[in-house]
């Protein structure tokens, strides 16, 4: 059994993320400042991610008819975009993601022997996978920050950019204004930086709990015993089956908007990333900039459809379960047949209800289109 320091150094990398740009959940207890400052916080959030998707939207404007310029600019400002859209969506399912989050901390906390053991299995993995995304995104974002000023002072170049693109007036580069439009795209930066890593993770550690708690319930099933107490045993069965339901449906319903429009903008950002790698071969800098950027968008539709995967498989597990346990001449075999038919439709992660979720789906579009770039960039 974990208890809550245990469960809380587990979250702790994903609970940061979330609470900097400020979607974690809020105890019902919390009363600290940042708890009552959370709307206040989120509002001045997406302000600013505002301001800067529109600077840098009016950049598209200011180069339009350079190409190179235009795919940079529409490559970042997308990002930004995808930022708001997360905000949004998570201000309007505040409640929905609390009980979420809620419900994942009571079964860590509850779950004992076999079932914490079917716990662990699947989500520590996950959460190591969630640590290692937001260091790739804070590397990414850091790469973003810092190249304008090692192009200046290491390559000599003269042009002075911002670290996120941007434009605010003709003369923007002069000093002092150029100083402060880079403090203020390093602090957007970081914000825009922090939803990809914060929703992302959040939204992988949700799922995959929710395939855990299928999981449960499969283990449950097939270790029945076929005694005087199987009919109350496999009423509790159901019972957690109806709870796993209840706990993906509610995810789905969180965040299959924001699947949406991670899939089309993602699917944009591939493609302007991939078109900025073999735009600028010759290009070093630019060059390991846009990759990291191309390899951040790649690994965050992965999670999104490794962990959809899961929930599809465990889900439609639930049907081998009942037919693999000790069900001959026990009392429950039609309530088992019910559990079975509901089976036949599993949980799945979609897109608006478009488009599922899955690893194969994700290879046959993402990996295709990064293959089809590296053979470009080669030959």
């Amino acid at each position: 059994m974990v208890n809550v320091d245990e469960y809380e150094e587990l979250m702790k990398p994903i609970m940061i993320v979330n609470r900097i740009i400020s979607v974690w959940p809020v105890e019902e207890n919390d009363n600290s400042i940042l708890s009552r400052m959370r709307i206040f916080h989120r509002i001045l959030l997406f302000v600013l991610l505002v301001v800067q998707a529109t600077a840098v939207t009016a950049d598209i404007v200011h180069h339009w008819g350079d190409m190179k310029e235009v795919t940079e600019c529409a490559l970042i400002t997308t990002a930004f975009y995808l930022s708001i859209l997360r905000l949004i969506v998570y201000t309007i399912h505040d409640r929905d993601l609390q009980i979420s989050v809620k419900t994942m901390k009571e079964d860590w906390i509850k779950y004992s022997g076999d079932d914490e053991l079917a716990l662990k299995e699947k989500c520590l993995p996950i959460l190591k996978l969630a640590k290692m995304f937001i260091m790739t995104v804070g590397s990414t974002i850091l790469l973003f920050m810092v190249a304008p000023i090692l192009e200046i002072k290491v390559l000599g170049m003269e042009e002075k950019k911002l670290p996120f693109r941007g434009f605010f007036f003709s003369n923007q580069t002069n000093s002092p204004a150029y100083q402060g439009f880079y403090v203020l795209g390093v602090i957007g930066g970081a914000f825009g930086g922090s939803t990809i890593a914060g929703a992302t993770t959040l939204n992988l550690i949700l799922v995959m709990h929710g395939s855990a708690k299928f999981l449960v319930v499969r283990r449950n099933i097939e270790n029945l015993k076929n005694d005087k107490h199987s009919s109350i045993t496999f009423a509790d069965c159901v019972k957690r089956h109806q709870e796993a339901i209840l706990f993906a449906e509610r995810v789905e319903n969180t965040i299959n908007v924001l699947v949406l429009g991670q899939f089309v903008i993602s699917t944009g950002l591939v493609c302007f990333a991939g078109f900025q790698i073999t735009e600028m071969a010759k290009d070093r800098g630019q060059l390991m900039k846009y990759t990291s950027f191309l390899n951040s968008a790649i690994f965050e539709l992965f999670l999104f459809s490794y962990s959809g995967q899961e929930l599809l498989t465990e889900s439609d597990a639930v049907g081998e379960s009942c037919y693999a346990s000790n069900w001959v001449g026990a009392g429950f075999t039609k309530s088992m047949q019910i559990v079975m038919i509901r089976s036949l439709s599993p949980c799945k992660i979609t897109a608006a209800k478009f488009y599922d979720m899955s690893l194969a789906n994700f290879s046959s579009v993402y990996i295709f289109q990064s293959i089809r770039y590296c053979l470009h960039c080669c030959y």
